[in-house]
C-alpha cells in the first residue's frame, strides 16, 4: 500500500518501477554487448598487430640471411675471373720459351687483368696535370710550376666513382727564384 501511496504522491508522470527495471535491465544488456563486441574488435586488432609483427620478424631475418649470402659470395664471380689470369700466369711459368716470348705473354695476361678489372669497375685515376689531394697523395716535392705532377711512383684508381687508391706522385713547388 505504501507503494501505492508513494506513486500517487508522485503524480500521474511517475515512472513504473517494473518498467524502469525492465529499461536498465534492457540498458545493461546492450552495455554488455557492446562490451563483447568491442572486446572482440580489440581481440582482432591484437591479433592482426601479432600476425604482423611476426611477418616483419620473418622478413628482417630473411633480408639478414640474403645479405649475408651476398657478402659471403660477393667475390664469387669476381675470383672466378681472376683464377683465369692465375692459370695463364702458371702457364707462362711452366712454359719453356725464349725470355722475349715470355715478356710478350706476361704484357697479354697484364692486358687482360686490365680488361677484368675494367669490367668490375676499375678505372685508372690520370695523374697527368695538376696535383688533386682528394685524388692523388704527394710523396715528394720538386721544381717546376706549382702544383704541377712531375712524377707518378704508384698510379690510383677509381672503384666507379670512389676513390680505391690515391696516386702517389711528385708535385712541383716554385722556388721563388724567379723574380724577374
Amino acid at each position: 500500500m505504501e507503494k501505492a501511496q508513494g506513486s500517487e504522491a508522485n503524480g500521474s508522470g511517475a515512472v513504473d518501477p517494473d518498467q524502469q527495471l525492465s529499461s536498465l535491465q534492457e540498458e545493461l544488456r546492450s552495455e554488455k554487448e557492446e562490451k563483447e563486441r568491442q572486446a572482440k574488435l580489440a581481440a582482432e586488432y591484437l591479433d592482426t598487430a601479432k600476425r604482423v609483427q611476426a611477418e616483419f620478424d620473418n622478413y628482417k631475418k630473411r633480408v639478414q640471411r640474403e645479405k649475408e649470402d651476398i657478402v659471403k659470395y660477393a667475390n664469387q664471380r669476381l675470383l672466378s675471373d681472376l683464377l683465369l689470369v692465375f692459370d695463364d700466369f702458371e702457364r707462362a711459368l711452366a712454359s719453356q720459351c725464349s725470355e722475349e716470348q715470355l715478356r710478350e705473354g706476361i704484357i697479354k695476361i697484364r692486358d687482360n687483368l686490365a680488361a677484368l678489372m675494367a669490367e668490375n669497375g676499375l678505372k685508372e685515376i690520370p695523374s697527368n696535370g695538376k696535383f688533386d689531394p682528394t685524388i692523388h697523395e704527394a710523396l715528394s716535392v720538386g721544381e717546376g710550376e706549382d702544383g704541377t705532377i712531375l712524377e707518378v711512383f704508384q698510379k690510383g684508381y677509381y672503384l666507379g666513382d670512389k676513390v680505391l687508391r690515391c696516386s702517389k706522385v711528385k708535385v712541383a713547388k716554385e722556388t721563388g727564384d724567379n723574380n724577374g
